[in-house]
């Protein structure tokens, strides 16, 4: 047998070192990694907006900060639009499902869960708004009406009832009625979502924040909440009492389709149908287990999605419009505007009402400008990242940029930090419009899809309670509870209705368009 060539046996072990070279070295110089500052956990818990923005403002444009054992690079409102819109670089799929600790679900849908997401919601939701408008406004109504004469009562016996509470059981009818129908709305189903709202908002650690552990172990609390909530509660609750009727009215809307006698407008009206309508393939007649369970997983996610956070959203506006009454006068008069006449010629809100209800519009998007987010749009970045001239930063990390200097920053906005809530009703940027100096709902191709749906539910909510009393704060005042997540914890502080002596708004019957 012939002798390599000496020179082969030298190219073949520099070639082997050189690569054990390039795995072991650090992938960026030392000289190039943005400054890892160190801020203490009591200011990141309790100060975020002001210890991240002076860690910036001395260090920036890109820092690193630990967090929970955890390095995350923090940049400002300068690389905010590259990081946020630059998919190819910095992954939303990725870094949602790592914070939000749905890495498993990911792998289960093969990287498709939030895309999928998209996709029924802009097909089963966006397209059908108006329609949808004219289905839950009854709810709305009857919820505020209901509402209403409880705190009058409190008025009387200092019991004030929860607004929160009353409206989140609102949302969730009406989370349950588009997803599933109204066959499924009683007290047993609201009361299995509600729960089910709770439990996902506890997986993606929504509550992480207000747990010891959850701040020094945060390892052991994601696999804590997940044993928890997807093998104990989830499977007793959700899976257990209402798995059967969904799995019975998949294999129903199967045979419906398969039948080729349905019209596009005898189609049932719910996302479960339309799931069922898209995961089918065509010329079958059944779809695979996988997507049965598929389903039900985005059903999961539908229901966190659309309960928890709109509701609180919901509060951080009216605790807003009690501190701010000179505001009432004005959003009255253009409610008493854009009222319309339904068949029975009673007055009630549209979809073109809540369209043309501007100044509501405004100060809605002013409420969320100023409410404090900080820490809630990050990405995971796909490979090393130069930014212009900044730092790079490391491949599998994750970046985040901090949305108080996006909202609050000096060289888009005159007095960043003063709250006007109409200066955009004449300017044509609705609540829902993102942008680069609006990150609320994200940026890009991943901006919140059911951004629409959730404005239309706060208005509704907001309009019909001040069409019926004033909303004022019994301490005068609310607090932050989490000033590191305003974006899924509501304020704290007892909001108080006093009810007006005519209603702008006139009885209907809950169940008139459902």
């Amino acid at each position: 047998m012939d002798r390599p060539e000496p020179f082969l046996v030298v190219a073949l072990v520099s070639l082997v070192l050189y690569s054990f070279y390039i795995t072991r070295r650090s992938p960026i110089p030392k000289g190039r990694k943005p400054p890892i500052i160190d801020i203490s956990p009591e200011d990141i818990f309790t100060r975020p907006r002001e210890a991240y923005g002076d860690a910036l403002a001395t260090h920036g444009p890109v820092i690193g900060v630990r967090r929970r054992g955890q390095l995350e690079y923090i940049v400002g409102q300068e690389f905010a639009r590259y990081v946020l819109t630059c998919d190819r670089l910095f992954s939303f799929e990725k870094g949602s499902a790592a914070i939000l600790n749905l890495q498993p679900i990911m792998w289960f849908t093969n990287g498709m869960l939030f895309r999928d997401m998209q996709d029924v919601v802009r097909d089963a939701i966006i397209e059908r708004m108006d329609e949808i408008v004219q289905r839950i406004y009854p709810l709305f109504q009857r919820d505020a009406k209901d509402f209403a004469e409880l705190a009058a009562d409190g008025l009387k016996d200092g019991k004030h009832p929860s607004c929160f509470s009353h409206f989140h059981n609102t949302i969730a009818e009406t989370t349950l009625l588009l997803l599933l129908g109204k066959e499924y709305v009683n007290e047993t189903n609201l009361g299995i979502v509600e729960d089910v709202s709770n439990d996902m908002a506890e997986l993606t650690g929504q509550y992480q924040n207000f747990s010891p552990i959850g701040r020094v172990f945060p390892a052991l609390w994601a696999v804590y909440t997940w044993i928890k909530v997807m093998f104990i509660t989830i499977p007793c609750g959700f899976l257990r009492k209402c798995g059967p009727a969904v799995w019975r009215d998949i294999s129903r809307y199967e045979e419906l389709i398969a039948s080729g006698d349905l019209a596009p407008e005898d189609e049932p009206r719910t996302l479960l149908f339309f799931m069922t309508k898209m995961f089918l393939p065509k010329g079958a007649r059944r779809i695979s287990v996988f997507h049965r369970l598929y389903i039900i997983i985005l059903l999961l996610c539908f229901i966190f999605a659309a309960v928890h956070t709109t509701t609180v959203v919901s509060q951080w506006v009216l605790c807003q419009l009690a501190m701010r009454p000179e505001y009432l006068d004005a959003l009255r008069e253009e409610l008493g505007r854009v009222l319309e006449e339904d068949e029975n010629g009673k007055l009630c809100l549209t979809a073109r009402s809540l369209r043309e209800a501007r100044l509501m519009d405004s100060f809605i998007r002013e409420v969320m400008r100023l409410k404090g987010d900080t820490l809630s749009n990050i990405r995971y970045t796909t490979c090393d990242v130069p930014s212009g001239t900044s730092p790079s930063r490391e491949v599998r990390s994750f970046v985040i940029a901090l949305a108080t200097t996006v909202h609050e920053n000096p060289d888009t906005f005159n007095d960043p930090r003063e709250f006007k809530g109409f200066q955009w009703a004449d300017t044509g940027k609705e609540a829902v419009m993102t942008g680069p100096a609006h990150v609320v709902f994200g940026l890009g191709r991943f901006a919140c899809p059911g951004r629409l749906l959730a404005v239309n539910e706060i208005k509704l909510i907001v309009m019909s309670l001040i069409a019926r009393s004033t909303p004022t704060l019994l301490e005068g005042k609310f607090e932050v509870s989490d000033p590191l997540n305003t974006v899924t914890q509501p304020p704290t502080g007892t909001l108080v209705f006093h009810p007006l002596e005519k209603s702008y708004l006139q009885d209907q019957v809950a169940c008139a368009f459902l």
